[in-house]
């Protein structure tokens, strides 16, 4: 099991290069912060709001009654997240995802402006500060065009090396074409697309998942998959990746065993009805060899360890992205993943997978 214990790296994260893709800013940021890019009246309401959050919550309690300690999972700028994620685990480069729910807001002028904050916040407050951190442009999907001129202002920033979609909250699933003028804007500034999965973060639930279960922990294990699950099918049915065969597409925080099931149902599906998607040239499986990448976190826990070659083995470590989703409760520490990798990879396939496919994926170099 995934240990969350600090520890100073060693082993093959001290020997290899570790581009990690999922890193989080929990607690880092803060609605001042953010509320001084702001207009009105998002300003006030963002400074003034009571409460938690300004944002619709599920009402799940994401802390199991206490039993899970969430502060330690926190960071307070980026000279901690330098100290603890970069020193202390070992990772050369992160790639910060900074803010996920705004998708699902449902007030469109306020979801622009809290993207344009943090987005603001990300470089004068993160990537400024260290060379070696790179960020993804937070999207509100609900205005793709204004998403795309955002895309288009901050493209040609050298530590800017994605844009960054929950799939949690989108009216429409993100293979539609009304998402296509920001498929084309990430298209021409070079950069990845990052869906990140999600569990209870929906305004529109998909499928149940808040109505239909007793116990968080329950939403937990489901959610992200079915997020990417759904979009992954949406990009096949419309045609996304042929349309822009120069994207790649990044999926975090979903681990990696529902990507080869789902790769195969849909060339199961496609086979019998290919007219359902005339803008394919290609099975489903291809696009997803070619344009398709997988973060590692959740990694999957099999009970027999040595089964895990066989989930590196199904994807390709040419399709595996390292991942630990830091700082959140639920993190994959750094150090002992690595090693899981390193125990089921021969040396090339172990490099492929820790930084060689983010290298290429985010033109990351070092």
């Amino acid at each position: 099991m995934a240990s969350q214990q600090t520890t100073s790296p060693s082993g093959p994260i001290a020997k290899s290069t570790v581009i990690d893709v999922d890193v989080h800013l929990g607690g880092a940021i803060d609605y001042e912060d953010v509320a001084q890019y702001l207009g009105e009246p998002h300003r006030r309401r963002l400074l003034n709001h009571s409460g938690p959050s300004p944002l619709p919550w599920s009402g799940w309690d994401r802390n199991s009654g206490g039993k899970i300690d969430s502060e330690p999972h926190t960071i307070a700028d980026a000279h901690e997240l330098d100290e603890r994620l970069c020193r202390e685990f070992g990772v050369d480069y992160p790639v910060l995802n900074p803010m996920s729910w705004i998708p699902r807001l449902p007030e469109t002028k306020f979801a622009i402006e809290l993207a344009h904050g943090y987005n603001q916040v990300l470089l004068n407050d993160f990537l400024d500060e260290y060379d070696h951190f790179y960020g993804t442009v937070t999207i509100p999907t609900q205005d793709p065009e204004w998403a795309a001129e955002e895309i288009d202002r901050l493209g040609d920033e050298d530590q800017i090396v994605g844009i960054y979609i929950a799939t949690g909250g989108p009216d429409k699933p993100l293979g539609d074409p009304k998402y296509d003028v920001m498929y084309q804007a990430a298209q021409d500034n070079d950069l990845a697309v990052v869906y990140h999965g999600h569990v209870d973060a929906f305004l529109t639930d998909f499928p149940r998942q808040n109505q239909a279960l007793e116990e968080y922990v329950s939403v937990n294990a489901l959610g992200h998959p079915w997020s990417q699950m759904l979009t992954m099918t949406s990009l096949i049915e419309q045609g996304t990746p042929e349309k822009f065969s120069d994207l790649d597409f990044v999926f975090l925080e979903a681990g990696l065993l529902w990507a080869p099931y789902m790769t195969y149902r849909l060339n199961k599906e496609h086979s019998m009805q290919p007219n359902a998607s005339p803008l394919l040239e290609k099975s489903p499986e291809e696009y997803v060899r070619d344009q398709f990448y997988f973060g590692t976190q959740p990694l999957e826990e099999p009970l027999d360890a040595s089964q895990m070659k066989l989930v590196f083995e199904l994807l390709g470590p040419e399709s595996i992205l390292f991942a630990s989703d830091f700082p959140h409760w639920d993190f994959d520490n750094p150090s002992t993943i690595v090693q899981t990798i390193r125990k089921n990879l021969d040396d090339e396939a172990f490099e492929t997978v820790l930084n060689e496919n983010a290298r290429a994926v985010f033109g990351i170099d070092s």
